[in-house]
């Protein structure tokens, strides 16, 4: 799923680059801003369809796939407004009373599909059988759904057969080749469209809706067009700086020395240096440790490219950036390797974040101690320890004597800060290479590695014990607990997590019936 998200991204941002291309050529004829509109509505489909294939249930999928309906439901008006444009038939038409017509009915559709929790296209959302993400099964049973489908073909049809009409009828060559070029691209790109996002998802569930991967070939023939045939009057090419500077992610352009050469705004906004900083400057300069990975640098001119390797920048104020690069070595017949481009991505933030799900995961929010998930992964691996270097260990179950009249008599708030106190008493007294974990309520579980004889584990239980003895202020109101606990050892009572803990629990409950 993440490897089709990262897809849906590239195409996203390549469809973005297509369109400030398009617009940088001519924004004010009317062609130039509907085919860059055009490429933006992919762009923006493409985008939310990332955030789709990583969603975590049907219901999250459905809600993404209807917020890409600004994609997948406008992109056939201004299709249709292109075509009709390129075909002059709106050279003819007075006014802009025709635009309630065309952009009409989409948008009944559209504000249909963002306004309920219905999707004109899916009924409901299903993992792929592939394991490629989210597919889902067609809504025909609506009304919606067919007039959606009518839309299209009524749409798309009549734009398709006014510029065939429009290149027989034209004398020039020029018009004739365009038209007859992206009247094949349009119809090839409809019948892909009914195959992977009607028929496909009709028959099998095994691969998620692809089209707007496939639209990418409409931009890239759109490119090629402007090119080849001059479409839209064009008259110059693409050029590598412009695409540099439209790139909005970070892009360098190195020697074969790692020298920095080229390297577009993005970057300098990026890491916070003027041109003048950077330019002639090693890259290696701005890591935050000084040199390169020579292995790596070997790999890189060895494959011609690495892919999302990971490293630490330091911008100009000397804060570090955690970044994500790709890199690929860029040759001619005549020169050989010339130099390399980077590809920079900023995952400080998502790094941060991933940081604070793991947290979330495996510490308990209350008293912040390792939690039953990230104890019974320590625990597993104390035990493969065992099998490999044959070390014991122990397991301690304890559970707190009197915590339930504390949360009765003072009420939970209480009882909540005297667990928070409790933990602190009790990690404070363990030793640094040990766990000791929250599995909720009051009961607690410690990890006592390296067991070599059983004293000084008597001796930390002692500790915890003289610990709570003492009687705990919290709001100027007086709490006491005790502690009751069994103790498990590997391989003596068990040879797996559940038969430790079960072992500890029991003599925990039989010392706390004894002492009772």
């Amino acid at each position: 799923m993440l490897a089709m998200s990262y897809i849906s991204m590239i195409v996203a941002y390549t469809f973005v680059l297509f369109g400030f291309y398009i617009l940088k050529l001519n924004h004010k004829e009317t062609l130039n801003r509907l085919s860059a509109s055009l490429n933006f509505c992919f762009a923006y489909w493409s985008f939310i369809y990332s955030f789709l294939y990583l969603a975590p249930s049907p219901e999250s999928a459905l809600f993404w796939h209807r917020i890409a309906a600004i994609g997948w439901v406008m992109f056939c008006p201004l299709a249709t407004h292109f075509f009709l444009v390129l075909s002059e038939k709106t050279k003819n038409i007075h006014g802009i009373h025709w635009y309630i017509p065309l952009y009409g009915l989409p948008a009944i559709l559209l504000f249909k599909t963002l306004l309920t929790n219905e999707s004109l296209v899916a009924k409901v959302f299903v993992q792929s059988t592939s394991g490629l993400g989210w597919t889902y099964e067609l809504n025909i049973g609506s009304v919606w759904f067919w007039l959606y489908w009518l839309m299209l073909f009524a749409y798309l049809g009549v734009a398709l057969f006014f510029t065939i009409r429009w290149g027989k009828n034209s004398q020039r060559p020029r018009f004739i080749k365009q038209a007859k070029s992206i009247s094949i691209l349009a119809g090839v790109m409809m019948l892909i469209g009914i195959g992977t996002d009607l028929i496909l998802p009709l028959i099998t569930p095994f691969i998620p809706p692809l089209f707007h991967f496939f639209s990418i070939f409409w931009g890239l023939g759109g490119i090629y067009m402007i090119r080849r045939y001059k479409l839209m009057d064009v008259n110059i090419a693409v050029t590598p700086d412009i695409i540099l500077e439209t790139v909005m992610d970070p892009i360098v352009l190195l020697d074969n020395k790692g020298i920095i050469r080229k390297c577009n705004q993005a970057t300098f906004d990026l890491l916070k240096y003027d041109a003048s900083e950077m330019l002639g400057r090693r890259f290696s300069d701005f890591f935050k440790a000084q040199k390169y990975n020579l292995q790596r640098t070997d790999l890189l001119f060895k494959n011609k490219s690495l892919r999302n390797i990971e490293f630490d920048m330091v911008d100009s104020s000397g804060k570090v950036i955690s970044i994500m690069a790709s890199f690929s070595v860029t040759e001619t017949e005549l020169d050989g390797i010339v130099g390399v481009v980077g590809n920079l991505h900023d995952i400080t933030g998502y790094k941060a974040m991933s940081k604070e799900l793991e947290k979330m995961a495996n510490y308990d929010k209350l008293t912040n101690l390792p939690n039953r998930r990230m104890f019974y992964n320590k625990l597993e691996k104390a035990i493969e320890k065992y099998h490999k270097h044959d070390q014991q260990f122990a397991l301690v179950f304890i559970d707190l004597d009197g915590f339930k009249v504390i949360n009765d008599t003072f009420g939970h708030d209480i009882g909540d800060q005297m667990l928070m106190k409790v933990s602190s008493l009790l990690a404070g007294v363990v030793r640094r290479q040990d766990v000791i974990a929250r599995l909720g309520g009051d009961e607690f579980v410690l990890l006592f590695s390296r067991l070599q004889n059983k004293t000084e584990l008597d001796g930390i239980m002692q500790r915890m014990q003289e610990k709570l003895v003492k009687p705990i202020m919290i709001n100027n109101k007086i709490c006491r607990v005790g502690m009751s606990f069994g103790i498990s050892i590997c391989p003596d009572d068990g040879m797996t997590p559940d038969e430790l803990l079960k072992t500890a629990d029991l003599r925990m409950y039989r010392e706390k019936k004894y002492s009772g």
